[in-house]
Parts: C-alpha cells; structure tokens; sequence
C-alpha cells in the first residue's frame, strides 16, 4: 500500500524545516553565536527539534506528535525572542562602532549590480540581523503545520 498524498506532503514539510534549520545552525557557527549563554539558546532549540524529529520519523506515536508540537511552538518562542534581543542589541552595537559588521559591502569598494546601490546596515541585515531569529520562527510554524490535521488522517486510517 503506497502511503496518501499527505503523508508524503507532511514528510516532506518536516524534512525541509530539518534542512532549514541544520543550515540556520551552521549559519550560527559560521558568525560564531555563542558570545554569552544567552546566545548558545538557539543551538539548543535547533538539537531538541532535530532530536525530537528523528524520533518523530523513527515512532510516529501520539507521544512522538505531541513532542514535535511542544518543540514547533518552542522554535516559534525562541525566534521571537531572538528577535527581541537582536532589536535591542543593535542599536548597542552601532552606538560601539560596529555598524559596518553586516557582511555588506562598503559604499568605498562596492560595484554596483545591475545599477542597484549597495545595502546599508539596518536592523534587517546589520550587526544583530532580525533574518535569523525570524526564519526559525517560521520554521517552528512550518513545523507546526506539517502536523496540521494528523490525528483524523490516523483515525481515518485506522477504519
């Protein structure tokens, strides 16, 4: 018996939140986030739900399902908590002087392409980024999603 259309579409959404957090992760280590205690937190969202998502697919139990909707709604915490402490971070780190830490070209050696101005720092991609701390948010409600309704599809399954 070949598994419905949703399941496939379920497996699919949590391996690609999988994916997409395991990137988010090395983006963290690549910067090197782990300046203060405060900032090893989405390390440890992103191993619960990478744990917790194994499980999931190894046992797919109601216990399984119910974990992986505790850590969706924890991811969706922690990003906008994240969120938080970079809008209060930044305006601290430009007022020390490291405005320029975006990873954005300077206005002094950047060739402009396709006749688009470089971008400046701002709170979207300056020294406390909000990008970050957002897309986890939205994996977490990805994550959320792709559990969407399971509960009637094992129901109907069992008949």
């Amino acid at each position: 018996m070949s598994p419905s259309p949703m399941f496939v579409i379920r497996r699919s959404l949590l391996i690609l939140v999988l994916v997409g957090l395991l990137g988010l992760g090395a983006e963290l280590i690549a910067v090197g986030h782990w300046y203060a205690p405060g900032q090893l937190i989405p390390f440890i969202a992103i191993g619960g739900t990478v744990i917790v998502s194994v499980l999931y697919l190894t046992f797919e139990r109601p216990w399984t399902t119910m974990f992986l909707r505790v850590v969706a709604v924890l991811l969706v915490l922690t990003g906008l908590l994240g969120a938080l402490q970079h809008g209060r971070a930044e305006s601290g780190l430009r007022a020390a002087g490291r405005a320029d830490e975006s990873g954005a070209a300077t206005a002094a050696n950047a060739k402009p392409m396709f006749g688009l101005a470089p971008a400046s720092p701002s709170l979207l991609n300056g020294p406390a980024p909000l990008s970050a701390p957002l897309a986890m948010s939205g994996l977490g409600i990805l994550l959320f999603l792709s559990l969407y309704g399971r509960e009637q599809e094992t129901r109907r399954a069992e008949r």
